[in-house]
């Protein structure tokens, strides 16, 4: 049975309303842990799901913001972890040749000496990131002046309470 108009634009409201790109969620839900190396407590981290359905080229993110219980994490607290190498959020745009699978998930590192207390947190994440692909037409460098998927980041918030056990 075909869908109506009214009914197809629900379902673009839906995954819109999301916050996500193309549906999918930022955050891993009950991912929140303190991070304890030989008995001494260095931080916390949450993982990030994939941003898209496809994959992602880790360049195209261009920022990660990250709140917890209402505190704004300073960038140079925070380390982005993927396949084993540890990136900074200013160096994430140099990564043009590290892919972030569909399936993977990234784990976001907080230095901060006693991590975070039992109990529930309230984290927020904000992740700007860049179309990685586009129109393309042109001599290479004509038609991409108005082309705002490459110079407009998307905006993807999302917020979740999960808990330090």
């Amino acid at each position: 049975m075909e869908k109506s108009i009214e009914e197809r634009k629900k379902v673009v409201e839906a995954i819109l309303n999301k916050g996500g790109f193309f549906g999918a969620s930022a955050l891993v839900e009950d991912s929140l842990e303190n991070r304890v190396i030989e008995g001494v407590t260095t931080g916390y981290s949450i993982r990030l799901g994939n941003l898209s359905y496809r994959g992602v080229w880790l360049s195209t993110v261009e920022d990660i913001e990250l709140t917890v219980d209402g505190e704004k994490i300073p960038h140079d607290h925070i380390m982005v972890e993927l396949n084993g190498n540890k990136y900074s959020i200013c160096d994430l745009v140099n990564q043009t040749e590290t892919f972030w699978g569909a399936k993977d998930s990234c784990r976001v590192i907080v230095y901060q000496v006693g991590g975070l207390a039992k109990g529930p947190h309230k984290i927020d994440v904000v992740v700007l990131k860049r179309s990685d692909f586009g129109h393309s037409y042109g001599e290479g460098t004509e038609g991409y002046e108005e082309a705002v998927e490459f110079h407009t980041p998307q905006r993807m918030t999302e917020s979740m309470t999960m808990e330090i056990r």
